[in-house]
C-alpha cells in the first residue's frame, strides 16, 4: 500500500519505482511540488538497504550544482526513511531516445559537457555516481537541451575512502 503522507509531504502520485525504492510526486505545506524518494516497504527493515539509502542522502547533502538534482530535506515517517528533492518535470534521456529523438553531434557534445561538469562537482566532493545512464539524465520541459540536464539517482554512489557496501565479486548499478 502506497503512503498518502511522508513527513510534511502529501503524496500526489508515483513517479517511478526501482529495485530499492519508489519516487513520488508530493507537495509540501506551502504547496511546493517536490519528488520524495523512500525505501520500498519490505526493505525498510533491512539494515544494509537502510545504510545504502542513508549513503544516498549523505552523497546529496553537499552537492550544489545546477546539473545535479538538489536535496531539499530528509527524515523518517513511521520507520520509513525518505528524502525530498527538486522535482524535475520533463523527460529523461532514455525516454527521449526511445521516442526517436536523435541528437546532432553539437547537442551530444553540449550534453556531455554538462554531465561531466556535474560529475566533477560530485568527484570534488568525493562522490562517484556509479549508475550513469540515460534514465538518470533528466531534461526539464521548460528548458532546451543545452544547459538543462540534471543528474539524478545517487542511490548507489560511493564516497571516496568509504569501505563501501559492495562485496568483492558483486556488481551494483545497471549492467547494460
Amino acid at each position: 500500500m502506497e503512503p498518502t503522507r511522508l513527513g510534511p509531504y502529501t503524496i500526489c502520485g508515483q513517479l517511478g519505482r526501482g529495485g530499492m525504492g519508489t519516487v513520488f510526486e508530493a507537495v509540501d505545506a506551502d504547496g511546493q511540488a517536490v519528488a520524495v524518494k523512500t525505501l520500498t516497504t519490505h526493505l525498510s527493515d533491512d539494515e544494509g538497504m537502510r545504510r545504502r539509502f542513508e549513503a544516498e542522502i549523505e552523497a546529496l547533502k553537499g552537492l550544489r550544482h545546477p546539473g545535479i538534482v538538489r536535496l531539499l530535506a530528509f527524515g523518517e515517517d513511521e520507520g520509513r526513511p525518505f528524502f525530498a528533492m527538486e522535482l524535475v518535470r520533463g523527460r529523461s534521456l532514455e525516454e527521449m531516445l526511445k521516442a526517436g529523438r536523435r541528437f546532432s553531434w553539437q547537442e551530444t557534445v553540449a550534453i556531455a559537457g554538462e554531465v561531466t561538469r556535474a560529475l566533477k562537482v560530485a568527484h570534488d566532493q568525493g562522490i562517484v555516481h556509479r549508475d550513469l545512464k540515460p534514465a538518470n539524465l533528466l531534461f526539464p520541459e521548460e528548458a532546451g537541451i543545452e544547459g538543462s540536464v540534471r543528474l539524478a539517482d545517487f542511490g548507489i554512489a560511493r564516497l571516496f575512502g568509504d569501505a563501501g557496501h559492495t562485496l568483492a565479486g558483486t556488481v551494483v548499478g545497471t549492467a547494460e
